[in-house]
């Protein structure tokens, strides 16, 4: 984990910290914090919470934060991470850009259309004769 746990809000050049490389990075920050309980999460440093949440959202990056209630039933094990940064969000702890990582879900979208395309095959041109 990260050993920089300040409360100070959230600065645009931190938010590449906060950002996973890919599935994997993202899937094992997420894991790191997924079997804990509710008051083993709200000892969490500031910035371990953010690194597990945005990680989250970056795996789940259809969820909406504001939706947790209705998340279907395959993620409900990430309910108490959504519950805590709520309530952190709610007491003013971490700022509208830390709980709503809008920055992960993008950087998901480009992954994926980076990986698409990288696996579509080439479009073959018409044989002449053809057309």
């Amino acid at each position: 984990m990260i050993a920089d746990d300040s409360d100070e809000p959230l600065h645009p050049e931190r938010i590449p910290e906060l950002i996973p490389e890919n599935h994997a990075t993202a899937k094992q920050k997420f894991e790191a914090v997924r079997s804990l309980d509710p008051t083993a999460l709200a000892e969490l440093g500031k910035q371990d919470l953010l690194l597990a949440w945005w990680s989250f959202c970056w795996l789940e990056a259809a969820l909406h934060p504001d939706d947790a209630e209705v998340w279907p039933e395959e993620v409900a094990e990430a309910l108490p991470l959504a519950a805590e940064a709520c309530r952190r969000y709610e007491a003013g702890q971490i700022e509208d850009g830390e709980y709503y990582p809008a920055e992960a879900v993008r950087h998901r979208i480009l992954h994926e259309r980076a990986k698409g395309s990288q696996s579509q095959p080439e479009h073959q041109k018409a044989d002449s004769s053809e057309t």
